[in-house]
């Protein structure tokens, strides 16, 4: 006579699923917080990458229209009232002069959707960096969009603006644009070059 084997089928016991379950639970609670680093990080990579662009653009388009870097240095409103910052390297504060800002997140205002002249006198500047870059004020595609954030303030607006006292020395900062032109709060890219004064 043959006997009959039996074969038991074997699986998972409810011990092992909640041990494997842990593990992937302890890795996931180590890896997302790193992985959302790296998106952080290469995001605000592509905005410093994006700032070094429009540095090279503004400096290029000073040196080669003279109009253009007159209207850039003019000295109106906020050239007299300019916004106090914090030098983070050297530590001491110093006065920026604002002079244009772009829309970075999708046009809310009328004005958004070009380089906007903080002030009047900055028109001319304005109008030729638009023309750099083929903007013009009634073209609703988005091209400089901001992708990074910081902290709790939403980072939607570009900003240019250089040094009062040390005109060499433009800044391309990123910022909150609820308001008209706006708050500056995050400088992306800082370069000394050749002034206009």
């Amino acid at each position: 006579m043959m006997k009959k084997i039996k074969r038991r089928l074997k699986g998972f016991t409810l011990i092992e699923l909640i041990v494997v379950i842990a593990i992937i639970g302890v890795l996931a609670a180590i890896l997302v917080p790193t992985m959302i680093g790296y998106v952080k990080k290469s995001k605000r990579a592509a905005d410093v990458a994006q700032a070094k662009d429009i540095h090279t653009n503004v400096v290029s388009l000073i040196l080669e229209d003279e109009e253009a870097g007159d209207s850039f240095y003019a000295q109106g409103a906020t050239y007299a009232s300019p916004e106090t910052k914090m030098d983070q390297r050297m530590g001491v504060s110093y006065d920026l002069v604002p002079v244009a800002y772009l829309d970075g997140a999708g046009g809310t205002d009328g004005n958004g959707k070009a380089w906007t002249p903080v002030d009047p006198e900055q028109k001319d500047f304005c109008d030729a960096l638009n023309k750099k870059y083929s903007f013009w004020y009634t073209d609703p595609k988005v091209k400089l969009k901001i992708k990074s954030e910081n902290g709790n303030n939403h980072l939607n607006r570009w900003f240019i603006g250089y040094r009062k006292g040390n005109d060499s020395t433009i800044e391309i900062w990123t910022g909150d644009g609820s308001s008209s032109p706006g708050e500056l709060i995050q400088c992306l890219y800082v370069q000394i070059t050749v002034g206009n004064n």
